[in-house]
């Protein structure tokens, strides 16, 4: 009778599964697997104590069996309780010493406390019994997660699903996975299956509905998140990811009421209390949020935590954030946050001296304040690299997010190259460009094909990512002012013409026009004659699409855009391809594109070679007037100005830096030498 329980369970039917699991009791009181059979019935129905009460009655008839042990401990688990599970798991390998789930078991309790050593131990031990097992190769991916080794990770994950296409947390694991790789179509379509095949986990919903809130899938998002609810009424994280959809779909009164239903079942709720205040600024009601967030403080006076978030609110409404970091002093003088606050306030304001004395006074209070960290990073940078290396020593063993990794792996290469350790630090650029950062998408290049006819008139302005276009901008914005386009390249574009970052293919009804760009032009009240529109893409089909107008292309040796692209990003927000060679493909691409429209179109096409300005900024200032026809030279000084990152770092290498790269970036380079050579800098 067993089987039939074994199909119910798998259809996810745990109520029949329950009825023959207890109908084999009654048949069969005194065996150990009837018990078996209803602890697992029990357990698919969420009636924790019945089931533990069930496999303890398994136990006690037939305690040599490993297996009723694994369950025990797999129950613990589920019900967080960690060292009890530790402790059975143990147990359960006394009695079999090739029970692969309690290996498993012991290396996810071993991730939960953060002692990846003692997985990799687990894990050899696994991988003795049964190296190529899904639970195997699901534990090899968990190990690598935590490590930050997304590709592996996946590509553990990938081959556990292939081998069981219908394995419920092979598919969960792989959903997550996605998302954390921003990746949420992909991860969508894993947890949709995952919650087929285990309905109702609550883990799952939650990512489900992460996922499709990401792809803005709302209708989609409000179905998971209900079945969420169902499953656990008014928790307050399910009752957040309501409101978070709420809010995306801008009904802010529903997304308050959830909202404020948590902050009444846990007060102080950070969480509800940070959505609450981002609603009232949404909704234009500011004040209501200042309220919420001092009544808080009233109640808490000494919560560090509440101070953060009445600072960042002062922050968004205030630019002279001082007064209030010293009212929060005031009232905290060994708040390690507050002495940060201040260090990262000092270093915006180029006051580098007191920003290092209070990131000490910081640091001398609590070792757990990151950025008081990179703002002794910056001055060690500016001073003493080696100590800059030792402190990232200490950043990277605390490093937990891929975003923090990201971080720490992008100074280690910025410190090996202030050092001259060139190849230490193309290591760390390369592993950095693993961790992807949210962005827009690379364009596709489409070739010029099924072109409307055009007629544009007017000036266009293009730099490939890893150009510091920012500071023509700067020279340009004076003279232009409002005629200075740029508004493609910010958070929410105001013109959607076609030749946004989000492009179509040709032929297609929204592909880019020069009737689509006049009409998003005249929709600002201008005209395009006047102005000077800065595009984010260039390839082929906008070339032809918008012939007639003149073309200033503002580049650098595309071997060091590359290396500026991957270490600074770029001004158009473009993600960076974690495979260098693609990433080098693709920018080959485009910068041939500005060449053969050169070629093709001499007089229309205007090439700035923008390094230039280090050595001769009146010439360069010169090129911009006459290729944008300006009524006036831009400033050669401002020209002449870096802009410079936080902690008056760099936000560039210098020219020709890419050749410290050259051994270990040689087969990108190798892809973008040619169009270098062709926009007149040397093959080496």
């Amino acid at each position: 009778m067993s089987e039939p329980i074994a199909t119910a369970l798998r259809s996810g039917n745990a109520q029949a599964a329950l009825e023959l699991a207890n109908a084999l009791l009654e048949t069969s009181p005194d065996a150990a697997e009837s018990h078996y059979w209803q602890a697992l019935a029990l357990q698919s129905l969420r009636r924790k104590d019945e089931a533990l009460a069930a496999i303890d009655r398994a136990i006690a008839i037939a305690p040599e069996n490993g297996e009723y042990a694994m369950l025990r401990s797999v129950m613990q688990l589920d019900d967080k309780d960690p060292s009890a599970a530790q402790s059975g798991l143990m147990d359960a390998l006394a009695l079999n010493p090739n029970q692969l789930e309690a290996y498993v078991g012991l290396i996810h309790i071993a991730l939960g406390q953060k002692n990846p050593a003692e997985a990799k131990r687990l894990l050899r031990l696994a991988e003795r019994v049964d190296a190529d097992a899904t639970l195997t190769l699901l534990a090899r991916g968990a190990l690598a997660q935590f490590e930050g080794d997304l590709d592996a990770a996946l590509a553990a994950y990938t081959r556990a699903t292939e081998q069981e296409p219908d394995n419920a947390m092979a598919l969960s694991s792989l959903g997550m996975l996605y998302l954390q790789k921003q990746m949420p179509a992909f991860a969508e379509q894993a947890l949709n299956r995952a919650n087929d095949l285990s309905p109702g986990k609550p883990a799952l919903l939650r990512a489900l509905t992460q996922s499709q809130l990401t792809q803005e899938k709302y209708a989609e998002a409000e179905a998971s998140v209900d079945a969420l609810l169902a499953a656990q009424p008014n928790d307050g994280s399910s009752l957040l990811l309501r409101a978070q959809l709420r809010q995306a779909r801008n009904a802010l009164a529903e997304a308050l009421d959830d909202v404020q239903q948590v902050m009444q079942q846990h007060p102080g709720h950070l969480n509800a209390l940070t959505l609450a205040c981002t609603l009232h600024i949404q909704n234009g009601t500011p004040d209501k949020a200042l309220t919420l967030l001092e009544e808080a403080l009233a109640a808490d006076t000494d919560n560090d935590a509440l101070w953060q978030m009445r600072f960042g609110f002062e922050s968004s409404v205030n630019p002279n954030v001082q007064p209030f970091i010293e009212r929060w002093m005031a009232q905290q003088p060994n708040s390690a946050k507050a002495r940060e606050a201040y260090a990262v306030m000092a270093e915006g304001q180029g006051r580098f001296v007191l920003a290092a004395e209070q990131a000490d006074a910081a640091l001398a209070l609590s070792e757990a304040v990151p950025l008081a960290h990179f703002v002794k990073l910056r001055q060690e940078l500016r001073d003493n690299p080696a100590a800059a290396k030792q402190r990232l020593g200490g950043l990277a063993e605390r490093a937990q997010s891929p975003e923090a990794q990201r971080m720490v792996l992008g100074w280690m290469g910025i410190t090996e190259d202030r050092l001259g350790s060139y190849a230490e630090a193309a290591q760390a650029f390369l592993k950095m460009a693993q961790f992807v950062l949210p962005g827009k998408t690379l364009p596709t290049p489409y070739p010029a094909e099924q072109v409307p006819e055009s007629d544009a008139r007017g000036h266009l302005l293009w730099a490939p990512p890893g150009v510091r276009i920012e500071r023509v901008l700067n020279v340009l914005a004076p003279i232009l002012g409002e005629r200075l386009l740029a508004d493609r390249n910010q958070a929410s574009a105001a013109r959607e013409d076609g030749f946004g970052a989000d492009r179509f293919a040709p032929g297609e009804e929204h592909a880019g026009s020069a009737l689509s760009w006049r009409m998003g032009i005249a929709a600002l009240g201008l005209q395009p004659e006047t102005c000077v529109d800065w595009l984010p893409h260039w390839d082929a089909y906008t070339s032809a699409a918008l012939h007639g107008t003149q073309l200033t292309a503002v580049v650098i040796d595309p071997r060091d855009a590359l290396l500026n692209w991957m270490v600074f990003g770029s001004a158009q927000s473009f993600v960076f391809h974690p495979k260098l060679k693609q990433a080098a493909k693709w920018l080959s691409v485009v910068h041939q594109a500005v060449a053969d429209s050169k070629a093709a179109n001499p007089d229309a096409v205007h090439i700035v070679h923008l390094e230039a300005v280090d050595s001769d900024a009146e010439t360069v200032a010169d090129q911009l007037q006459q290729a944008l026809a300006l009524p006036e030279r831009p400033s050669a000084e401002q020209l002449a100005t870096p802009v410079m990152a936080l902690g008056g770092m760099p936000n560039q290498f210098p020219a020709g830096h890419w050749r410290h790269y050259k051994d270990a970036m040689a087969d990108a380079f190798e892809i973008l030498t040619p169009v270098a050579v062709r926009l007149g800098y040397p093959q080496d």
